[in-house]
């Protein structure tokens, strides 16, 4: 029997992005307008009324989900997760969260539940899955206890489920499908990827458990994928969708034959697998974001138009014929617009098929056709001299929907970086410093440092945003926990629209300028930007833990700590005391109160007071050397650098410094695994060829030149690779310039020819000017 409407669900106000069902007929579900809701199944008829709106997202909310009730959670839980980072626990009958956990870094875009009671997966756009337990405190509240991570993947992960056999399948935009073992142990270290499934060729965005050892895979490629866990293999391919499936939902029956599966995403199509049969129900929004089984065999969908309906094959719960017929129209409008318009340019307008007779002016690029009434999309393609179809486009004229790389953004441009080469998307949304997407951007695509300041206003300009200021400082600001910046010397750079697309183009000056552009460096490089918010959310998540074992502060003491990450004001000494006094927190808790204090440093009159009797080199030495603990210890490096901005932190990082060039000598490649350390260490040494230059002490510029000749090839992130040469290059220019080890010549000559990023690549073809490679 078919599925037909039954009823609509009204109350939120953006994109339903998230749904879940309960074993008592509940329905959760989540929204773009930064709630989630709770619907009660009416007694009297087949709607639903709205009992419950959970706030605590200061951004989208994206994925929801319940656990059952269990002798600690007596009414279940309801978990959500947002754009904000941050997973959510709410009572059924509270609209406030019991918690907040802020341990992932980016999107958590799933959430479902574990096989065991109170247990459950989370996945993040952080590219790691996360199985937690709800744990309950003496006090009575509620708390998730991290039991494992599950790691391998290179891109967000988008869903995560376990399978009965304890299993847990992984999904992501990097188009693969992880099955990992869990181990008991340390959450960092207790899973295994046993096995990586591949076959589909575009983002894996959902999962759904079958029986056993089987379960269900769909994709941004239009296909549905069925596997078996216990042998890697694909069983069987779905097709029914023309355009990216973003969701799915089984109801399990005794084997694939017999179980219904639900699926849709961005074609309208609301597909309905059963047995041999399927059936397709278009939808009257663009986007449909989420899917889910009632216990009855009802289905529910949310969609991009704010609305969540709900389709049933009992004739009972159907909705009168008259309602219907006005889904029905609504259905037809939405398909006649789709036909005339698409992402907002009239299809009519669109030129003909003779265009695809011309030659594209580069391979790669796009354009669409207007083919029988249809818009249709080709690519052209170089090395074959001609047009290759894409396929149909549907409608996309809403900005929140761009997908880039197998993630959502509120706007993907086109950008041409010169003329003759295909353009590069650059995405970005509205919730994102500029600065901080300039940066990343001109480091994925090498582009010249110089291109930040030109890409940023681009982003500020056409995202209509207010602009956020320029980062303090013409120095480097740590691409990790804020905007990244690092600029030696500025030249000019134009930008010019082209075949409504955006052009950046370097003038030739820069060309000219030679090696004076990376080198010699004259002022010292800090980590300057940091969300402080942030940081002071986790001291007050980790003040909540102290015991008598260490310092427990109050609010007002809490608040206070604010006034140090401003450099303009003059902090009074009990709040200084106060930061002082947390340096003493053990150790595992200790990261954050290390960056407030890398950020208070930055103030002239907290470094004097810091710098005072050695009192900060005391408090930092021992997390200098403190290899196993690596947060802690690039984030003490990151002390130093930013002590050396004020005189009496200068003269005492100066009074220490072939002490820590011990040190970074000492350093293993496997020490310096984490790339923050790395650029931290660089950073570092780059600083001490800054200091040095101010001296004519031969012998202390060759042991400054000595380490860094010796810790550079042991390098991998670019940016510090990049800050090592630069010092290097500081040290050449010197009155008496040192000498360099055959390791660093060869080095350098080998980094030249093949080098990336290009920065990199340039920066070591002017060493080679200079040295006489």
């Amino acid at each position: 029997m078919a599925y037909k409407l039954s009823s609509v669900l009204y109350g939120h106000v953006l994109d339903v992005r998230g749904l879940a069902t309960g074993s008592d007929g509940y329905i959760v579900s989540a929204s773009r307008d930064k709630t989630a809701k709770l619907w009660k199944p009416n007694s009297g008829n087949a709607g639903f009324t709205e009992v419950q709106t959970f706030k605590g997202h200061s951004n989208y909310v994206v994925s929801i989900a319940i656990l059952n009730k269990s002798d600690i959670l007596p009414n279940g839980l309801i978990l959500t997760g947002g754009n904000d980072k941050l997973m959510c626990g709410f009572l059924p009958e509270s609209p406030e969260p019991v918690f907040i956990e802020t341990s992932h870094t980016n999107t958590v875009c799933k959430i479902t539940p574990g096989i065991l009671p109170n247990t459950f997966l989370t996945s993040s756009w952080d590219m790691n899955a996360r199985l937690w337990k709800i744990m309950v405190n003496p006090d009575h509240t509620y708390q998730p206890v991290l039991l494992t991570i599950f790691k391998g993947h290179i891109a967000a992960v988008w869903s995560s489920i376990q399978l009965s056999t304890n299993q847990v399948i992984t999904c992501s935009a990097d188009k693969t499908l992880l099955i990992h073992n869990i181990l008991h142990g340390d959450p960092e270290n207790s899973s295994i990827a046993i096995k990586k499934l591949t076959g589909h060729t575009d983002c894996v965005r959902d999962l759904a458990a079958l029986l056993n050892n089987e379960f269900l895979s769909c994709s941004n490629d239009a296909t549905v994928k069925h596997w078996n866990a216990e042998t890697g293999e694909c069983l069987e391919t779905f097709y029914g969708h023309p355009n990216y499936i973003y969701c799915l939902s089984v109801f399990c029956g005794t084997d694939m034959t017999n179980s219904l599966v639900v699926t849709g995403g961005e074609d309208r199509y609301l597909n309905v697998w059963q047995s041999s049969e399927q059936q397709v129900i278009l939808q009257p929004a663009q986007s449909i974001w989420a899917v889910a089984i009632l216990p009855n065999t009802d289905i529910v969908v949310g969609s991009s138009d704010g609305l969540i309906r709900i389709f049933s094959t009992d004739s009972n719960r159907q909705a009168t014929n008259e309602a219907q017929a006005a889904f029905q129209e609504q259905v037809d409008n939405v398909n006649q617009v789709a036909q005339k318009e698409v992402g907002g340019i009239k299809v009519d307008s669109l030129p003909g098929p003779e265009v695809l007779y011309s030659p594209g002016k580069s391979d790669g690029q796009v354009i669409m056709i207007n083919e029988n009434g249809k818009p249709i999309c080709y690519k052209w393609s170089s090395n074959e001299c001609k047009w290759d179809k894409v396929g149909d486009v549907l409608s996309a004229s809403d900005p929140n929907k761009n997908m880039h790389e197998g993630k959502e953004y509120d706007f993907v441009w086109n950008v041409d970086i010169e003329d003759g080469a295909p353009a590069i998307k650059l995405p970005f949304n509205k919730d994102e410093d500029p600065w901080v997407v300039a940066q990343a951007f001109i480091h994925k695509h090498n582009l010249p440092q110089s291109y930040l300041e030109t890409v940023a206003n681009f982003i500020i300009s056409n995202s209509k945003i207010s602009p956020s200021p320029l980062p303090a400082s013409q120095g480097y600001v740590d691409p990790y926990t804020g905007a990244a910046r690092y600029v030696p010397s500025s030249n000019g750079i134009s930008s010019s629209g082209t075949n409504g697309q955006n052009h950046f183009n370097e003038q030739s000056d820069q060309v000219s300028s030679g090696y004076q552009k990376f080198f010699p460096q004259t002022t010292y490089l800090k980590f300057d930007q940091a969300n402080t918010a942030n940081i002071l959310s986790k001291i007050e998540e980790f003040n909540k833990k102290a015991g008598d074992s260490f310092n427990k502060l109050n609010q007002n003491q809490l608040d206070s700590l604010i006034k140090l990450c401003d450099v303009n004001t003059s902090p009074d000494k009990d709040t200084i005391k106060i930061l002082i006094s947390l340096l003493d927190w053990p150790n595992d808790l200790l990261f954050p109160v290390l960056d407030i204090t890398r950020l208070a440093v930055r103030n002239k009159h907290v470094n004097d007071e810091l710098c005072s009797n050695n009192l900060i080199m005391n408090k930092l030495l021992p997390h200098i050397y403190d290899i196993e603990k690596p947060t802690n210890q690039m984030l003490a490096f990151r002390c130093l650098c930013n002590l050396m901005h004020h005189e009496k932190g200068e003269l005492l990082v100066v009074k220490h410094y072939e002490e820590f060039l011990k040190l970074i000598q000492n350093l293993s490649i496997e020490n310096l695994f984490q790339k923050q350390l790395q650029i931290a260490v660089a950073t570092l040494m780059l600083n001490f060829s800054v200091m040095i230059k101010q001296s004519d002490d031969k012998i202390a510029i060759q042991t400054v030149n000595n380490t860094i000749n010796m810790v550079c090839p042991k390098l991998t992130e670019p940016e510090a690779i990049f800050r090592c040469f630069i010092g290097i290059g500081t040290l050449l220019s010197l009155k008496y310039p040192p000498t360099l080890s055959e390791q660093i010549r060869d080095y350098i000559e080998l980094m030249a020819s093949n080098s990336e990023p290009s920065k990199v690549l340039s920066c070591c073809k002017h060493l080679m000017t200079i040295i006489g490679k």
